[in-house]
């Protein structure tokens, strides 16, 4: 085995000291498309090795370059042939040429043998962009920031690739101000359906505006998440979906991403839930609550507490720290005792419980909840002590907890409705705005289930939760992925944000896939009868009608409405005037749009 890796490791090197000598390597370029303009800004060079060599890929070949000690050399070689084949193929636009902050960084590099190269090619210097690779950790920074202002001077621009691979990419980014940043392939590819690298993109382009920077986007592989990096503001683009490396590169963008661009409708993106860090910890429960000491008397304590009557316990606090906790269900019986008097010259600390319920400050909101759920109701009414590191802070109260704990309930509710998990009303509230702010057409539509007190009543709240769950499944099989967007307020209330233009149609389907899927969650006996039958405690019979749909579509059309609050308001007027007739029902309002000539009303 061991001879058979160094006859691997001989081959490797004997190719790569023929590929430095007969500089054997192919040039390929990738297109980087530049969403503000519309057009191909220009294309990042890629080198390959000889086609089945054993240094074929770039990373077999600079790993060969660096296991040898010639990186250097390789990096040097692949410049000077990305030059002659840029300029050998005419290729407009800029170049992005891959250069390691060593080469940048070697002072007997000769920038005006640079310079005199580019001449004899017919490039000018302001349309080469140096983008650095790599090797950040190693780099002093001054030295390169004095020697790239150089090159700067005669007229080459700069960026930074693999942006978010670690912190000293943003050291680079704070220090050399580039034209250009590029984000990691990692935190593009997806983010039209993940939240997280949504944020984190957001995050880089807000930076960027602020330093005079433009992002390119790599890993770009699908209209979904072209459509999102355009709708953000993100400059460029660089992946698959616009242009995959070729040796004569595409100078305009595929069929497929030209239809994207063209797209003016607002991409829908993944609703964030609750933001991390927003959940509450044992921290923000504390009570001041100044213990006593274990050597102090129970008539020292006693009195503590009939000086505080809404006290439940006292911790009990040494040298060692936290020693246990005294309740006050100890000392009211003792009060009443033939031995209170000798009682209550005892030192505290034997009346103690020495295992009260003890939590750390940084336990959050759902762990802490989950302990105290699993606490006797003994310990939950004395509270539990909360520490930092074995130190006390204070006492906290679970009546606190269970409060806190609806709190975020209803707040992590606003964000993903638990029962569907649609996007609740914060993302409902952004999209609309979204909607509004890019002035584009769309429908907004109030979805309510009524009647649904049958239901529960009668078949049991279990059956209403399932048609309300499948009700959303039904709205989202209405969407068109990605352009229309479906969204649950509360309860039995859901909001559809539609940009499809066959959206009447899409309604229509609503209402029968709704009618039709009622057989299949109610029971028989109620489908036959056409209604439920409720029986009270007193054996009478009352009639309860089946479940209904009711849809109420405002279309809104770019510069009626001004806020979200509006077109809320008139949505929900749309909604009303569906209630109002008998079954399942479909209003449209068009006093503010004009794809019909008057309102229009469809029942089941």
């Amino acid at each position: 085995m061991k001879e058979h890796v160094t006859e691997i490791r001989r081959d490797v090197s004997a190719q790569l000291r023929r590929v430095l000598e007969e500089r054997a390597i192919t040039t390929v370029f990738q297109p980087i498309f530049a969403f503000r303009e519309g057009r191909i800004l220009g294309y990042e060079a890629l080198v390959r090795g000889p086609e089945g060599s054993l240094i074929q890929t770039p990373f077999e070949l600079f790993s060969a370059a660096h296991e040898e000690g010639l990186a250097l050399e390789l990096n040097v070689m692949c410049v000077t042939q990305i030059l002659r084949a840029f300029a050998a193929r005419n290729i407009e636009g800029n170049l992005f040429l891959n250069v390691s902050p060593q080469l940048i960084m070697q002072r007997g590099f000769d920038r005006e043998r640079a310079k005199r190269f580019l001449d004899t090619l017919g490039i000018d210097p302001g349309r080469v962009v140096i983008e650095l690779t790599e090797d950040y950790p190693t780099v002093d920074f001054p030295f390169m920031h004095e020697t790239l202002m150089l090159y700067r001077a005669m007229g080459f621009r700069v960026a930074i690739d693999d942006l978010g691979e670690g912190f000293a990419s943003l050291r680079l980014w704070s220090q050399l101000r580039p034209e250009f940043v590029k984000a990691d392939k990692h935190f593009v590819a997806g983010i039209s359906n993940d939240a997280v690298k949504l944020q984190f993109l957001r995050a880089i382009q807000h930076i960027a505006e602020n330093s005079g920077s433009q992002v390119i986007a790599e890993g770009i592989e699908n209209a979904e998440d072209f459509r999102v990096a355009k709708d953000i503001g993100i400059a460029c683009g660089q992946g698959y979906f616009i242009g995959r490396p070729a040796e004569r590169p595409n100078v305009k963008l595929p069929a497929e991403a030209e239809l994207a661009f063209a797209d003016a409708r607002v991409p829908v993106v993944t609703a964030p839930r609750l933001r991390a860090g927003s959940e509450p910890c044992a921290h923000d429960f504390v009570r001041a609550v100044v213990p006593v000491r274990p050597e102090d008397t129970m008539l020292t304590v006693a009195q503590r507490f009939e000086d505080a009557p809404a006290l439940p316990a006292i911790p009990v606090c040494g040298d060692e720290g936290l020693q246990g906790l005294i309740s006050r269900t100890i000392v009211d019986p003792l009060g009443m005792t033939h031995d209170a008097r000798r009682a209550m010259a005892r030192p505290c600390i034997e009346y103690a419980d020495r295992a009260p319920i003890k939590l750390e400050a940084t336990l959050e909101l759902t762990a802490l909840s989950a302990i105290l759920a699993e606490t006797d109701s003994r310990h939950l009414a004395d509270g539990f002590v909360i520490v930092s590191n074995g130190r006390y802070l204070g006492m906290g109260s679970s009546q606190d907890v269970i409060r806190s704990l609806q709190s975020s309930r209803v707040l992590a509710g606003r964000y993903t409705n638990p029962l569907t998990m649609l996007p609740g009303q914060v993302p409902i509230h952004e999209h609309l705005d979204r909607l509004l702010a890019r002035h584009v057409p769309f429908t907004a539509w109030f979805v309510e289930l009524d009647q649904m007190r049958g239901v529960n009543d009668c078949a049991g709240y279990a059956r209403g939760d399932a048609l309300i769950h499948a009700t959303a499944r039904l709205l989202e099989s209405i969407c068109q992925p990605g352009v229309d967007f479906a969204g649950h307020v509360a309860g039995s209330r859901f909001v559809v944000l539609m940009q499809s233009e066959d959206w009447s149609v899409r309604a229509e389907r609503l209402i029968e896939a709704f009618s039709g899927s009622l057989s299949s969650h109610l029971p028989r006996e109620a489908i036959e009868r056409g209604y439920f039958v409720a029986c009270s405690r007193d054996g009478r019979e009352s009639v309860r009608p089946l479940p209904r749909m009711a849809v109420g579509i405002l279309p809104v059309l770019p510069g009626v409405f001004e806020t979200r609050h509006e077109v809320v308001s008139v949505a929900k007027q749309a909604v009303h005037q569906a209630l109002s007739q008998p079954g399942s029902s479909l209003y449209i309002d068009q006093q503010y749009g004009n794809a019909y000539p008057q309102s229009v009303l469809f029942t089941d």
